[in-house]
């Protein structure tokens, strides 16, 4: 038997490793894509904190109000979100509008006897308080 000729090959070289950088054109739209998300919720966070911040102010005014003070302060509320239409509103439609941005019961009677010298208020101060930490500033109103 012949042997098979031994040719001159050689030797197998192995690749060098490949690098990971750069990365690929899909990293790339991933990492843009995730800065763009950051960077679109930063702008909701601040501009959030912006719009709440005629509340966060009214909520530490509150602290040292009377009954009247606190529903000077929702007045003051329903005028820098609704409008001077909605805040110069007065009796029922007071009544309604405050009980839909507040979430509880309002009727004219007890607000109108805010204006009245009487002493003890206390029931109603707590209940304008509560009205002013529900108070919602993005509501559809129909009055």
């Amino acid at each position: 038997m012949q042997s098979a000729p031994t040719l001159p090959l050689a030797d197998v070289i192995i690749p060098t490793e490949v690098s990971s950088w750069p990365p690929g054109p899909a990293w790339w739209l991933l990492a843009a894509l995730l800065i763009l998300l950051v960077i679109a919720a930063a702008l909701v966070y601040r501009r959030r904190q912006q719009h709440l911040r005629a509340k966060r102010h009214a909520l530490q005014l509150a602290e040292q109000q009377t009954a009247l003070g606190l529903h000077q302060l929702l007045k003051r509320l329903c005028k820098h979100y609704y409008g001077a239409k909605i805040s110069a509103l007065s009796g029922q439609q007071w009544a309604l509008t405050l009980s839909q941005l507040s979430g509880l019961n309002f009727n004219a009677d007890e607000l109108n006897a805010l204006y009245k010298e009487e002493a003890e208020q206390h029931e109603l101060a707590h209940k304008l308080k509560q009205a002013l930490v529900q108070f919602k500033t993005k509501e559809t109103l129909d009055v």
